[in-house]
């Protein structure tokens, strides 16, 4: 729940939102929900179910934030993955009209590949890559709609002033932290001048996923976050328990490999996000050099 200037960091799913979030809240005049992705705005699941949960009523929503930080955000991936969840723009519009929206970006098929790794590790998901891509037409497909940029922005600007809407490239943010999250306070209109050392860490990074068994990802994305995480281990400081967390999980957990791209699914890909990644170019003046396409 937000009250004047808010930070929805509404982004393709893996696009660094994790770091980014804890980056924010990081910052003190800027408080992040408890629980990184409520998926308040998404909407009921119409077909389309949470893995795992949806904060679904408003007091359970507001319950998420301090009402005495100006500045209050959230990072639910949902809110950009039309048309799984439809209506979002909207329903944002309605309860916060004067929302500010930070989109964070990658390559496009970098990010297709980590969605599909996200599924292996915590969904289930056994196809190959090849196999759960299809023939990229399904729109609903969750590897390929959130990926599709241009069409995600669209939707916002029919609703949001452009300057309401901050797009970063996630290489931006790993090549330069400092001026990366210098412009993104400016934007936000909060202070620049922090304790730069409390920015360093990278979070969800590839070298430290793991295929989760079923039970043990609905414990991690459910009972460890938020306001539900055990009482004994609130106590334990977050900079204590995520580490704690991944040496345990290096030593019983399987290490998720890279799937395998070769080059005709590559050349498809690229024909297929090309457009998109040109209209995205020119709504936003930006080059990303770094990317395949």
């Amino acid at each position: 729940y937000w009250r004047d200037w808010s930070s929805d960091v509404c982004s393709s799913d893996l696009s660094g939102t994790t770091s980014l979030h804890w980056y924010l809240d990081q910052h003190p005049q800027i408080q992040m929900s408890t629980d990184k992705e409520p998926n308040f705005f998404s909407g009921p699941e119409n077909g389309v179910p949470y893995p795992f949960g949806r904060t679904s009523r408003l007091e359970a929503y507001e319950e998420l934030f301090d009402p005495a930080v100006g500045v209050r955000g959230e990072a639910s991936t949902g809110y950009a993955s039309h048309p799984r969840r439809q209506g979002v723009p909207e329903r944002i519009k309605e309860l916060v009209p004067e929302a500010k929206f930070i989109y964070l970006v990658r390559d496009p098929i970098a990010r297709t590949i980590s969605q599909y790794q996200h599924r292996v590790a915590v969904e289930g998901e056994r196809r190959s890559l090849r196999e759960a891509l299809g023939d990229l037409s399904d729109p609903y497909s969750i590897c390929i709609c959130p990926s599709l940029y241009a069409s995600q922005l669209d939707l916002y600007l029919r609703h949001f002033p452009r300057e309401r809407l901050l797009v970063i490239d996630q290489a931006e943010l790993l090549a330069g932290r400092q001026s990366t999250l210098r412009q993104i306070f400016t934007f936000l209109s909060v202070n620049d001048v922090v304790d730069w050392s409390r920015f360093a860490e990278e979070l969800n990074t590839s070298r430290d996923r793991r295929i989760y068994p079923p039970a043990y990802a609905r414990l991690h994305y459910v009972r460890l976050r938020g306001p539900d995480l055990p009482a004994p281990l609130r106590w334990i400081p977050r900079r204590v328990r995520r580490p704690l967390r991944r040496s345990v999980e290096r030593i019983l957990l399987s290490r998720l490999d890279t799937p395998t791209l070769d080059d005709e699914l590559r050349a498809r890909l690229e024909e297929f996000y090309a457009d998109e990644v040109a209209r995205l170019r020119a709504l936003t003046g930006k080059t990303f050099p770094t990317w395949s396409i």
